[in-house]
């Protein structure tokens, strides 16, 4: 399977499934990739985690309570001002926080846009990452090598099973 595919079999599985269920997968990830956001910021003592951790759990709450529209919109600024400038921050630590803001931005997103779009971006932000990480892990791989490394093979799988 090609990263091509991956995405059309999980927007496949993610557009029937309930508006609970795909937060819940977009949450799944988030809380999975804020270890590369609490690394970067343990490294540089820049940005905040404690934003991104509170903006996981108000998505996690909006599938009992719902979301507020402004309230997204406040968390929304919030991440904007923590997200770090890979301009900046030009390590690889400052792409991996960058992906993992983003990401929580993305599912801040869908709370106010409820488009499969934002989860599929969800989930290319932890894909990409470990693309990233197995890259520098790798540098000799070929693009395709890295895609099918048991790492990358079994995140697809995952994300898979999860979007059932």
């Amino acid at each position: 399977m090609d990263s091509t595919q991956f995405y059309e079999r999980l927007s496949n599985q993610l557009t029937p499934l309930s508006q609970n269920r795909r937060i819940a997968f977009g949450l799944d990830i988030c809380e999975r990739i804020l270890v590369d956001y609490v690394d970067f910021y343990n490294e540089y003592q820049w940005g905040n985690p404690a934003i991104l951790k509170e903006a996981i759990t108000y998505c996690s709450s909006s599938i009992s309570a719902g979301a507020d529209e402004e309230r997204v919109k406040q968390l929304l600024t919030a991440i904007e001002d923590v997200l770090p400038d890979t301009e900046e921050f030009t390590e690889p630590s400052g792409t991996y926080a960058l992906n993992a803001g983003c990401a929580v931005f993305e599912l801040l997103e869908y709370l106010n846009d409820p488009e499969v779009d934002h989860l599929l971006n969800i989930s290319s932000a932890l894909t990409d990452t470990i693309n990233f990480k197995l890259g520098e892990a790798e540098p000799d791989l070929t693009d395709e090598e890295l895609l099918q490394q048991p790492v990358m093979v079994n995140e697809w799988n995952y994300q898979l099973e999860i979007s059932k």
